[in-house]
């Protein structure tokens, strides 16, 4: 509908049905929740349609003026009203508009009813009428008893859309004024998803994501307090940190000032100390504040501001929290932490309230935030942790500067895993300027190069400057190589990545840095995958995975095990591929590093899709999606994954859109290694769909970029088979036997035997097209037979697929139907829908000829046959068309020729032509 409606779908959607069929909607919640941007979207979609819109949107100070709302109601239809009433009642509603003066009277107000009750219906007469009231609680009550009048007594063609504020909790009021059927809708809060693609899409410049979050949280959902809260955050003159206050807008001052003006002293400071602390308790706050606080609590409870139970304090809305904790001035703030921390025993908040009491440099307190820092990452907690980091770093003192720039390196490497690109980037920033040694400074230039990944010049500078700093040093120079082999793998230069890998691998060895020698070992295995040496890359691969075992989680040792997953499903290993990517995804969650688990669900998408779980590759493509999103880390191949998750287990409609935002994104990212997938896979979806045309585009434009496009072992995205079955369709029999060849070789080769499988599927729709049906259908029935456990379930329910139409073609309709029906039984187990859809419709076409027909009436396969008759093809033409053979055709011509009585196709053309007959 319209850009506002974020998250709104389905809600915009149930609104839609209800007032395009019958009754009313009433629209409910408290302020700002976004009813009204629902309602005018409601509003701007049936008045394309077509519908009159009669609106008014009354407010608060005008809730005394008499038919104020009627009004705003009828001040567009004001014509029609004196054309269509009869003048004892047009009369009376003149009086009440305003537009003539006579004295009121009890029956000038039913007239004034039955006025309006009147031009209503005569409106409905002329097509339907919406009546939307926009903040219905503020109608003026002579408005309103009008409205409700009205309503218990129209019928069809009269509709209201009405939105209503109520508290949180609340129920609406004013549904007697709407007429029945009405449907009463609560407009709920947004999720955290729908938060962070608002503020994407309705603020100037993009936020951090973990301000972005908290803004959620501050919001609780509310669309116009998190929009509030973003522009406040973009208007404020300094970074927000996450330990800062969020500045809160001036529209929400007041809105929240008045909660808070009749607070005492004492209270207010018992607000400020539960606002400082994260799990703020009544014994904890006694404690702080050094005092009884059973007065306090009963003030701010009966003011509705904060919930007790079991001794756990709750501001009532989250917000109050950082309104509390952002009025409150920097010394009054200082003094809660500091109190706090006096009463705090755990280790992470106790040492967080130090940090927090003073602004003093402190190398002992700075030494025991450390401590906490690595507590906090232990818990799976890495943006904590990273806060914690930054809070020592920034309590070094200044003669520690490269102490100071490996606690801004720690900080940002956290920063980085929890998914806070920006902030990674500033801290990295930062250490390198304040590193004095090669130690400090080559991880942080590292960090750097990691953050200006996509601009190739900026990257390769920053490599540059650490491969100078780190020459030397093994260590630091097998680490260095090592993002090198990355960044040039990542430009195609394969062979100075393959070098570098290489080296990287013998200094890390020398150097006895065994989480190095995985993460080279790694690099050295993609190159290996991208180039013509598959078997070699397994066993390379498969030392990297044996080293990484038992290792502490870090993005090294889940970039081997990721790799070491996806190598299982290379071989149609399906089962232990699953086992290991769950494990590591569950893993990585638990660890809280969203960074790396994006990353993971990409290959995690993969192994769902090619294991038969269409349901679990939907979920793990849509999640990878959003959370590279979120996090602004490549979020167009989030949209690779999400589109391949589509083909297999979702819509062809939303994969063909999702696949073409994909490949928009790769190019206007310049992102070489994912525009062949993206490509991949909108020419997948075109074979899905029956478009072989942009099927072909699509993968034509692969090809021609070269061996650099894609990897070389077709196992890692396989695309092939699609392509030879869209060269078939589109009649480029040559190439596609071309291909299978090659691909064939390949496969063999590389030891990728569970490739194979499609590209029979392919070679018999080539063979079929070549007019061998028969032979076609021999291919497949063997394929299928002979496949093993070691294949991917939905490439051998789609082969009983193409064995249904190729069988269909050459006539054996049974096997037809026998296969039909296989492959749908095999899509619905395998969660493929749109693939079970495929197959159901070819089952419906088979059965259409098998209905009673009249001697002239022709079955689908005749017309077809007739129509390329009367097209002027030849026989071998009409079988190279049909999958038929060329005396299957002749056959089928005599048959015709006999069934109408003729002697040859000019014959056979006038009479089923002739009007009467099926032609």
């Amino acid at each position: 509908m319209t850009d506002e409606l974020v998250g709104r779908t389905a809600l915009a959607e149930r609104a839609t049905k209800q007032l395009e069929t019958s009754g009313s909607v009433l629209l409910y919640g408290p302020t700002g929740i976004g009813k009204s941007a629902l309602g005018r979207a409601l509003v701007a979609d049936l008045g394309r349609k077509g519908c009159r819109i009669l609106s008014a949107a009354p407010s608060n100070s005008e809730a005394g003026l008499p038919y104020v709302t009627l009004l705003d109601l009828l001040s567009s239809q004001l014509d029609f009203c004196w054309q269509v009433l009869p003048d004892h009642l047009r009369q009376p509603l003149e009086v009440a508009l305003l537009k003539a003066s006579a004295p009121d009277t009890v029956r000038d107000e039913l007239a004034v009813r039955l006025a309006v009750l009147h031009v209503l219906r005569r409106l409905a007469t002329t097509g339907p009428v919406l009546l939307v009231v926009d903040d219905i609680q503020w109608v003026d009550p002579s408005s309103l008893e009008v409205l409700t009048f009205c309503a218990r007594r129209l019928s069809e063609g009269v509709h209201m859309l009405a939105t209503e504020q109520v508290a949180d909790g609340d129920l609406p009021v004013m549904a007697e004024a709407c007429p029945e059927p009405a449907l009463q809708l609560e407009v709920p809060p947004l999720t955290e998803p729908d938060v962070l693609g608002l503020l994407r899409q309705r603020l100037s410049d993009p936020l951090p994501v973990r301000t972005a979050r908290r803004i959620f949280t501050a919001s609780a959902g509310n669309p116009f307090m998190a929009l509030e809260l973003g522009r406040a955050v973009l208007r404020h003159p300094k970074n927000v940190s996450p330990n800062d206050p969020l500045p809160v807008s001036s529209r929400l001052k007041t809105l929240l000032g008045e909660r808070l003006s009749d607070l005492t002293p004492c209270a207010h400071e018992l607000l400020l100390h539960a606002a400082s602390s994260p799990r703020p308790t009544t014994t904890q706050l006694a404690g702080s504040l050094g005092r009884p606080i059973d007065a306090e609590l009963v003030e701010a409870e009966t003011l509705g501001l904060i919930d007790i139970s079991a001794e756990r304090l709750r501001f009532t809305h989250p917000l109050l929290r950082e309104f509390v904790y952002a009025e409150a001035t920097s010394a009054a703030r200082r003094q809660a932490h500091a109190q706090l921390a006096a009463v705090v025993d755990e280790p992470v908040e106790n040492a967080t309230h130090r940090a927090l009491a003073t602004q003093e440099a402190d190398a002992e307190l700075a030494g025991t935030i450390e401590e906490a820092a690595t507590v906090a990452a232990g818990r799976g907690a890495p943006g904590a942790a990273a806060t914690l980091w930054r809070l020592s770093a920034d309590r070094t003192p200044g003669t520690q500067p490269d102490e100071r720039a490996r606690r801004l390196t720690r900080a940002a490497d956290d920063a980085a895993a929890a998914g806070h690109l920006a902030e990674s980037a500033d801290m990295a920033r930062l250490a390198v300027q304040t590193a004095t040694t090669a130690e400090t400074k080559v991880p942080a230039l590292l960090l750097c190069a990691d953050a200006v990944w996509p601009e190739r010049d900026r990257r390769v500078e920053l490599l540059s400057e650490a491969f100078a700093a780190a020459v030397g040093d093994q260590r630091l120079e097998a680490r260095v190589r090592i993002e090198r082999s990355h960044s040039q793998y990542f430009d195609r230069s394969l062979d100075d990545a393959l070098d570098d890998a290489r080296t990287a691998e013998e200094l890390a060895r020398a150097a006895g840095d065994t989480e190095a020698v995985v993460d080279a070992l790694s690099a050295f295995s993609s190159v290996l995958m991208a180039r013509d040496a598959g078997q070699s890359a397994d066993a390379v691969l498969q030392q990297a995975a044996e080293l990484a075992q038992g290792l502490p989680l870090t993005r090294s040792v889940v970039n081997a095990r990721q790799m070491a997953a996806m190598q299982e499903l290379f071989h149609g290993r399906t089962a232990p591929a699953i086992a290991a990517i769950n494990a590591l995804v569950d893993e990585v969650r638990e660890h809280g590093a969203m960074r790396w688990l994006a990353s993971v669900l990409i290959s995690a998408t993969a192994i769902y899709e090619r294991s038969g779980r269409g349901a679990d590759a939907l979920a793990a493509g849509h999640e990878c999606y959003q959370l590279m999103q979120d996090i602004g880390d490549e979020p167009e191949v989030g949209l690779v994954a999400a589109a391949r998750a589509e083909w297999a287990g979702g819509t062809a409609v939303i994969g063909r859109q999702l696949a073409e935002a994909a490949l928009d994104g790769v190019r206007q990212a310049g992102n070489d290694e994912w525009t062949g997938p993206a490509l991949a896979s909108l020419g997948m979806i075109g074979v899905l769909t029956g478009d072989p045309q942009r099927a072909v585009e699509a993968f034509d434009a692969i090809a021609a970029s070269g061996e650099a496009a894609m990897p070389y072992d077709p196992a890692i995205i396989p695309w092939h088979a699609d392509y030879a079955e869209a060269l078939v369709a589109a009649g480029r029999l040559d190439d596609a036997a071309a291909l299978i060849a090659d691909i064939r070789s390949r496969a063999r080769n590389l030891d990728r035997a569970v490739i194979l499988i499609g590209l029979a599927r392919s070679e018999a729709l080539l063979i079929a097209k070549q007019g061998d049906p028969a032979a076609a259908l021999d291919l497949l029935e063997e394929t299928i037979r002979t496949a093993g456990d070691r294949v991917y379930p939905l490439d051998l329910a789609r082969c009983e697929l193409t064995r249904g139409r190729v069988a269909r073609q050459a006539r054996r309709r049974s096997v037809a139907r026998t296969a039909f029906l296989d492959a749908i039984e095999q899509f619905e187990a395998y969660g493929a829908p749109a693939w079970r859809e495929v197959a159901e419709t070819e089952l419906a076409r088979l059965d259409v000829p098998s209905r009673t027909r009249q001697p002239s009436e022709l079955t689908d396969n005749e017309q077809q046959i007739v129509a390329m008759v009367r097209d002027g093809s030849t026989n071998r033409e009409i079988a190279a068309a049909l999958y038929l053979s060329v005396k299957a055709v002749e056959s089928q011509l005599t048959r015709l020729y006999r069934r109408f009585g003729v002697a040859n196709r000019t014959q056979l053309l006038r009479t089923v032509d002739r009007p009467g007959n099926n032609g």
